[in-house]
Parts: C-alpha cells; sequence; structure tokens
C-alpha cells in the first residue's frame, strides 16, 4: 500500500560502499575525519573520529551489523545511541572489539531505541587505514532475545581469564532481564510495532474459535420463526439432492452423518446414498433404518466395488433436485446449512457452484480448524482445493460434464469443481462466507492427516492439468501444472514466444545508496532480459546522486534511462509522467527502496501480466529482518486497506497456506507492481489529484477490478522492501491533513454502507479481522453480519465496490 515519501536531502553525503561481503548498507551516514579511499577502504585523518547516521532512526528493535578492520590499530571502537533534539544527555554509549587483520567478520549488536536518535561509530585509533562495513536494521524482539541467546551459548573454558567468565555471567544477566522486560512489554501492550511474535498461537486460535462459536456465531444464524416466515414466502425454492457414497464407515460416525441431514431446517431435500458393497452389516443395517423411516432417503447398494467416483456417480444418478450437494459419509452438516444455501439460490439463480466455510469436527464433536475462505478465486484453486466443502451443484451442469470421472479418486472433488467453473462465468461461482460443513477429523481422513491418502495428490495434479489443456484448447494462455507439496500445486503460465518488453520506472530524490542497492539487484539478478529501467528523477540535489546517474549511464547505456520530473512530490503523478513517455508492453511500478531476491521475480511476473483477463500483480515483500512485509492487499483493514500477513515469518506458509500459493486480491502494493500499459492507460492512470501520495495504488487497483480484470499476488517474484528508508512519516501537521484527505477520499469512493470503512474484501473473509493483518477471527459480529449481507447481495464480482 503506498504510503510514501521520497525525501530531499539537505547535507551532502557521499556514497558509502554498497556492500562488503554480506553486509549491505542502508541508510546514509556522513563522517567526520575519515577519509573515503574506495570500496570500504577509508584512513583515520584524526583522533577525533565518527560515522554517524544522517538522520535520527524511529523508535523500536535494531540489529546494528559492523566490521570494522584494522592492521596494527587498537581493537576497540564506541558506539553511540544519541537522541535527536535537546535529550543529548541521554544517550548511551558503550565500546566493542573490532578486528585487528583484515579478516571479513560482522558483529551483530542488538540496540533497542527508545526515541528517535543516531548511530554514532568511533573508530578507537590512531591515524591509518581500516576497512569498514555497518548497517542498522529493524527487527524484532524476538531476534534480539535470540542474538543475546547465542552469546551465552558458548561457557568460558576452565582455562579461559576471571574477565572472561565474569562476561558470560553479565551477558546472561543481561539476556534474562531483556526477556523479562519484552515480556512485560507485550503484556503491557505498549505501543511497539506489531512483530511476528504476535502471531496467535494454536492454542490462542482454538480458545478464540471456542469463543466464535459461543458469541458470534448464535448472532449471525435465524432463529426458528426467521427461518419459517422465508420458506412460507419462498415455497418455490428448489430441491437440493444431498448425494453420500459410503463404505464400510464407523457405525456412529454414519449415524451422525445421516442424522445431521435430518436435523436440516430447510426441508426440501432428498438424500441419495450408494453403498459401495461394504463388508460390514453395521453400514447396511443403519442404512436401511434410515431409508424405512424417512420417504426422503433414497439407497442403492453395488454388488462389486468401484470405489468412490463410481458409487459417488451411481448416488449421482438418483438425484432429481435442481442442485446436488456433496457431503462424505462421515461428516456433518451444520443444522441450517441446507437453508441458508437455499436462500442463497434464490437471490442468484444463475449459481452453477456455490461452496461454504468449513471447520474440523473430533469423535468429541469439538469444533476447530475453521477455514474462512475468500470469494471465487481461480489461481487459488489451480493450487489447491480449498472449495472442497460444502460444495452444491447445479445437477445439470453435473450432466454436462459427465459426473465423477473415475481415475480422479482421492481428488474427484476438486476436479469436479475445476470442470464446472469451465462451464461457468466467475459470477456463477457463489461463496457462502459461513461454516456450514464439519470435515471430521480421524487417523483416516485427510481432514487430520493429509498424508493419509498419497495418491490424491497424483489425482489432483491431473486434475489441474487438464483444466489448464482445456482452457489453452478454448484459446486461453497455455500452462504446466507442477506438484509443489501434498495436494499442491503450481502452475507456470508461458511468456509469448516475442517476449514482452518491460519498463520499471523508479521515482527517486536523492538516496544514491538506496537507489544503487536497487538497480544493481535488478541488474545483476534479473534473468528476464527484455526489460529496461527508467529513474525518474525527482528534483535530487546531492552530489552523489548525479555522480550515481551518471555512473548508471556510463555501465549500462540504453538499459537505463534518466529522466526528469521538476515539480512538487506526486508519485501518482511522477509514475503516471513516466508511462506517458513509455512504449513497453508492460510497465512495472517499482519503490527505490526495493532489492530483488529471486532471480525469475520478474519473468514470474511478465507470464501473469500476459494472461489476458489479469490486470496488477504483485510481488512477495520482505522487510529487511525477513519478516513479510507484503502479501497482497487487503481492502477494509485498519479502516482502508491493510497488507496481508504483515510482519509474518518470511518463511510462514501464512493463513491456510496463502503465503505460498499465486491468487486473486483486491489489490497489491505500488512498491512493486506490473500491468499491461494499455490497461494502465485504459483505467487513466493512478489518481493524481486526490491521491499523491497514500493509497493511490489502492485505488488503482481497485479501479482495475472494477473494470473486469484479475489482480494476482504471487510469492514466486519475491523481493526485499527496506520500507524504513524512503518512506516519511505523518508527522507535520501538513502531512496529517494530506493523509486525512486521502482517507475520506477513499471513503468517499468505496465506503458502499456507510459505515465509515471499506467493505470486508472479496479475497479474504468477513468472519476475519479488520484490525489486524493476521487473519485472526473477526470478535465483531456486527462487522462479520455487515460483511456476509454485503457478500449475499452483490451479483457480479466487479460490482462489488462500487455504489449501487
Amino acid at each position: 500500500m503506498v504510503h510514501r515519501t521520497l525525501r530531499r536531502q539537505k547535507t551532502v553525503v557521499e556514497q558509502l560502499p554498497e556492500s562488503q561481503g554480506n553486509i549491505s548498507l542502508r541508510q546514509d551516514w556522513v563522517r567526520s575525519n575519515i577519509r573515503l579511499i574506495g570500496n570500504g577502504e577509508y584512513h583515520v585523518e584524526h583522533a577525533d573520529c565518527y560515522f554517524e547516521t544522517r538522520k535520527g532512526i524511529a523508535k523500536g528493535y535494531y540489529l546494528l551489523r559492523l566490521s570494522i578492520n584494522a592492521v596494527g590499530l587498537p581493537t576497540l571502537c564506541s558506539v553511540s545511541i544519541e537522541p535527536v533534539g535537546p535529550n543529548k544527555s541521554l544517550a548511551r554509549t558503550f565500546t566493542v572489539p573490532i578486528q585487528s587483520t583484515r579478516s571479513q567478520q560482522c558483529l551483530a549488536l542488538p540496540i533497542v531505541i527508545l526515541q528517535r536518535s543516531r548511530v554514532k561509530i568511533r573508530p578507537i585509533s590512531g591515524q591509518g587505514p581500516i576497512n569498514a562495513t555497518f548497517s542498522v536494521l529493524p527487527t524484532t524482539a524476538d531476534t534480539i532475545v535470540n542474538v543475546l541467546r547465542q552469546w551465552t551459548t558458548r561457557k568460558p573454558k576452565e582455562n579461559d581469564n576471571a574477565d572472561a567468565h565474569e562476561t558470560h555471567s553479565i551477558t546472561q544477566e543481561i539476556t534474562w532481564r531483556t526477556e523479562q522486560i519484552y515480556r512485560l512489554a507485550q503484556i503491557r501492550h505498549q505501543n511497539w510495532p506489531k512483530t511476528p511474535s504476535d502471531k496467535p498461537t494454536k492454542q490462542e486460535t482454538d480458545e478464540r474459535y471456542e469463543n466464535y462459536i459461543k458469541e458470534i456465531e448464535p448472532e449471525l444464524d435465524h432463529n426458528e420463526e426467521q427461518i419459517r416466515e422465508w420458506l412460507e414466502l419462498n415455497q418455490d425454492a428448489p430441491l437440493i439432492s444431498i448425494i453420500i457414497p459410503t463404505y464400510n464407515t464407523n457405525s456412529n460416525h454414519l449415524r451422525e452423518c445421516i442424522e445431521s441431514v435430518c436435523r436440516q431446517s430447510y426441508p426440501n431435500w432428498e438424500l441419495c446414498i450408494c453403498d459401495d458393497s461394504s463388508s460390514a452389516v453395521s453400514v447396511k443395517t443403519i442404512l436401511r433404518s434410515y431409508q424405512s423411516s424417512d420417504p426422503r432417503v433414497k439407497l442403492i447398494f453395488r454388488e462389486k466395488n468401484g470405489h468412490i467416483c463410481e458409487a459417488s456417480n451411481d448416488a449421482l444418478r438418483m438425484a432429481t433436485g435442481e442442485y446436488v450437494a456433496l457431503l462424505d459419509h462421515d461428516d456433518i452438516l451444520a443444522d441450517n446449512a441446507l437453508y441458508w444455501v437455499a436462500r442463497e439460490l434464490q437471490k442468484k439463480p444463475q449459481a452453477n457452484l456455490i461452496y461454504s466455510d468449513e471447520d474440523k469436527i473430533n469423535d468429541d464433536g469439538m469444533r476447530a480448524c475453521p477455514h474462512f475462505k475468500p470469494a471465487f478465486n481461480i489461481d487459488l484453486l489451480l493450487s489447491y482445493n480449498f472449495i472442497s466443502h460444502l460444495g452444491v451443484y447445479r445437477r445439470e451442469i453435473l450432466k454436462q460434464i459427465g459426473g465423477f470421472r473415475v481415475g480422479f479418486e482421492g481428488s474427484q472433488d476438486h476436479d469436479l469443481a475445476l470442470r464446472t467453473v469451465l462451464e461457468s462465468s466467475p459470477d456463477q461461482i457463489i461463496h457462502i462466507p459461513r461454516v456450514l460443513y464439519h470435515w471430521r477429523a480421524h487417523s483416516e481422513s485427510t481432514a487430520s492427516n493429509p498424508d493419509s491418502k498419497d495418491y490424491t495428490t497424483e489425482s489432483g495434479h491431473k486434475a489441474v492439468q487438464h483444466f489448464l489443456d482445456e482452457q489453452h484448447r478454448r484459446g486461453g494462455v497455455r500452462a504446466t501444472a507442477r506438484i509443489k507439496a501434498k495436494n499442491r500445486f503450481t502452475c507456470q503460465w508461458h511468456i509469448p514466444d516475442k517476449s514482452p518488453s518491460v519498463e520499471l520506472i523508479i521515482p527517486t530524490r536523492d538516496q544514491a545508496e538506496v537507489l544503487n542497492l536497487a538497480v544493481d539487484s535488478i541488474i545483476t539478478k534479473t534473468t528476464y532480459t527484455n526489460y529496461t529501467i527508467t529513474v525518474v528523477d525527482n528534483q535530487s540535489e546531492e552530489v552523489a546522486t548525479k555522480n550515481l546517474f551518471k555512473n548508471l549511464k556510463r555501465v549500462h547505456g540504453e538499459k537505463i534511462n534518466i529522466i526528469k520530473y521538476n515539480k512538487k512530490f506526486n508519485y501518482s503523478a511522477i509514475n503516471n509522467y513516466a508511462v506517458r513517455k513509455s512504449t513497453a508492453d508492460i510497465v512495472v511500478l517499482v519503490n527505490n527502496d526495493v532489492e530483488v531476491i529471486s532471480s525469475k521475480w520478474l519473468q514470474e511476473i511478465v507470464s501473469h501480466t500476459s494472461r489476458p483477463d489479469v490486470g496488477c500483480v504483485g510481488a512477495k515483500l520482505y522487510y529487511s529482518n525477513r519478516t513479510i512485509q507484503h502479501g497482497g492487499v487487503v481492502i477494509g483493514i485498519g479502516q482502508v486497506a491493510g497488507h496481508a500477513h504483515k510482519y509474518f515469518p518470511g518463511d510462514s506458509p501464512g493463513y491456510v497456506d496463502r503465503l505460498q500459493y499465486v491468487q486473486q486480491m483486491t489489490a497489491v502494493t505500488a512498491a512493486c507492481l506490473a500491468i499491461r500499459r494499455e490497461i494502465f492507460n485504459e483505467v487513466g492512470g493512478l489518481n493524481e489529484q486526490d491521491l499523491t501520495i497514500a493509497f493511490n495504488d489502492v485505488d488503482f487497483c481497485m479501479r482495475v477490478h472494477a473494470r473486469g480484470y484479475r489482480n494476482i499476488f504471487t510469492p514466486y517474484a519475491e523481493l526485499f522492501h527496506h520500507e524504513s528508508i524512503s518512506r516519511g512519516t505523518e508527522d507535520s501537521p501538513e502531512k496529517k491533513e494530506r493523509f486525512k484527505r486521502e482517507i475520506n477520499f477513499m471513503l468517499n469512493q468505496y465506503d458502499i454502507q456507510s459505515n465509515g470503512e471499506l467493505p470486508s474484501d472479496l479475497f479474504y473473509n468477513p468472519n476475519l479481522t479488520k484490525i489486524h493483518e493476521d487473519f485472526s477471527i473477526n470478535t465483531s459480529p456486527e462487522s462479520v453480519k455487515q460483511g456476509i449481507e454485503l457478500r449475499s447481495n452483490f451479483r457480479r464480482m466487479k460490482d462489488y465496490y462500487l455504489r449501487q
């Protein structure tokens, strides 16, 4: 989400070396009485010498990465944390050892900054040469504690001197005290940046869901009187056929399954059961008892076992309902499941497939692990079967596609959903954001043990590849499916033979070190070749920046273009200006504070941008400490929008693996946003009148969505976004007022429910929080109700965010 300021540098700062070994410099530093020789080499001119961050660093947790190597000089340097402003007397100074050789060793020093401060490093030496690299990177309190723990891992040996033992003892004490202070801060909810440690534990998640079941869910349901009134007014509501294939089912599970159908508040159903030649006598006895007690129960016994696809097809042949619901023989329907399905069908008779949220249930009836799903999302469905349960299909569609396919056992539902999608428009695939299905968790089910059915992955892979092949046969882009994990897949979309031309647009103002890191990482790591870089210079003044521009042109020639934008900073206007000058097929908006991680990042982005139905494509972005900065943008969080999975650990799979797979999102951040130039122009570019700094990317993506294009997040394009470097703070009255205006603009445009915030995101879920970015459960019944109501009332996905 855009909220950035490219700040003017008032002090001329020579560019320090970008990197030495594995250490990258992230800030502007000034130096006194130290002469730059080159390539990280300096000469100390006077004993009173230092390096210092040019500007203050905000309150938070940081790691100071330091390497100062000297030959024949004393082996100490001092590090000072000096508050900006009148409180310099509160400065803290400590000494650290430096190396007496030129070996590259890095010391990681954890520091906690309590108020905006500068970091000053003083080599304690006489005059002479030194090698120096250093950086101050944001981190988390947990990381600081872990670093301190590492210091105490190695105990002094018996023959070590007394100082070593004393140092070890003191360090252990510091570690203990740091942990206690940090835990106290957590308990008291001090105003620190949210960190991955705030991600709820499994126990906390279970407790929150228990509370949801007790406090929220009853508020969302209808009572008997409301249901009765609706049934009287909707006597033409459709017959729903529930099909169940059975085979040697646990007797208790089978009874609970059938009872859950019989308890349905919606009466217009029929239950079609096909037993696949069970050897257990109890199964046939139970089935016959229900058949004799309720005429709505239809039953057939196969003489020969044919596995789940053939049994399901036999059950399907008995069905006479307009719609068919799939129910596994040991799972349970919520009591009002069919009622909510029928209500949705009455509102949206165009539906070919309806699916709901689900959870898991154990033998004690305890519910856990809710899966609150997004609206229809074809890219996520190609990654894994998120539709799953409860799935309700138009029977005519099932007849048209030939029902279940033998040979796809284990992933027959995934295959069925994909083939239904091929015959449907996105607006015919309807999501009900309610938990209507309880998936049985026992040792033999994939609900509790995904490895219990190994053959399901191969079947799922076949299903996904069949979808891709059929779509290509009908004129779509060619793609290849690959297995990534158990029942998880990736799709490689083929780039046209004539590779599209790409222009990377990078606005900047001074900050030569930051820009050089971004450009160098792009050029040295990017494997896709048909691209150019346009740096838009917004009134840079520093000598180092101007020298960098000259050097980039000299070294890279036509690969890099430098254009000037000599007006007041306006992020939207700067990018619009650059796109108007572009002739590339694809433009990529890129912040000047990114750093490429994955070499095929641009190839991945181009592969999606080249798909005709795709609009914006966004990347997976990390903070400098490898926590997640951006996994797509979620509309409605924090009044306007927030970043999905922000501050999650970099290797986290995310909510139901959503950090690991390609998916549709309403919006992505413009820190790295690709789009075909023709679509950029079609929607009129970024809004440079009303959104000069913040939310222009969110608004842009929402306008692209409203045109019917799908915005995509891909985790396979990975970059660092060193956001704290180029981003200013909203600390002046002028900035606060501008930010307030931009929020008000977004509310005026998109607050379609008039409740002071943007609506719950289509590709999120109203049952998930609108306060945090961690996919935790929404604790506000009113917020959930509003989100569910909005989902139920819209007809076309592209119109979801528009005022009716």
